[in-house]
């Protein structure tokens, strides 16, 4: 159980959806899998956002959370490796970052669908934009 309890309406049974959590700063990675888990999901936190691209694939993620403000490799170059790919080209992704004014100023690739979480993150937020993502993963 993780030490950030969930309010019982965000809880629900664990489901097949399969989240990757691509963000550099590891504390911030392991609360995020905790809350995942509790609300029912399979998160897995990816190595490095240089073998971002590789992790997703291999587990078969269905959203990618995806830190932007990242030392070495940023989150808009793991997008467009992940947009540039026919098997990842579609998938959900959720931005994350502390500097959300930035967000509008980068045209955002071709592919699936793209929404914003600022941090600090507002968990029952988060878990609704997941769920909006929900029916589409699973089809």
């Amino acid at each position: 159980m993780s030490p950030v309890s969930l309010p019982i309406e965000l809880q629900q049974p664990e489901t097949e959806l399969t989240i990757a959590i691509v963000e550099d700063q590891m504390a911030i990675a392991e609360l995020l899998r905790d809350v995942l888990e509790d609300a029912g999901y399979r998160p897995h936190i990816v190595s490095s956002p240089f073998a971002a691209l590789d992790e997703i694939r291999e587990i078969k993620a269905d959203i990618v959370l995806l830190d932007i403000m990242m030392p070495g490799r940023n989150g808009w170059e793991v997008l467009d490796d992940l947009r540039a790919e026919s098997e990842t080209r579609e998938l959900p992704v959720i931005l994350t970052s502390a500097v959300y004014d930035r967000i509008g100023r980068r045209p955002l690739p071709f592919g699936g669908p793209i929404r914003f979480a600022s941090k600090p993150f507002e968990i029952g937020e988060l878990i609704n934009t997941i769920d909006g993502f929900r029916d589409r993963a699973l089809s």
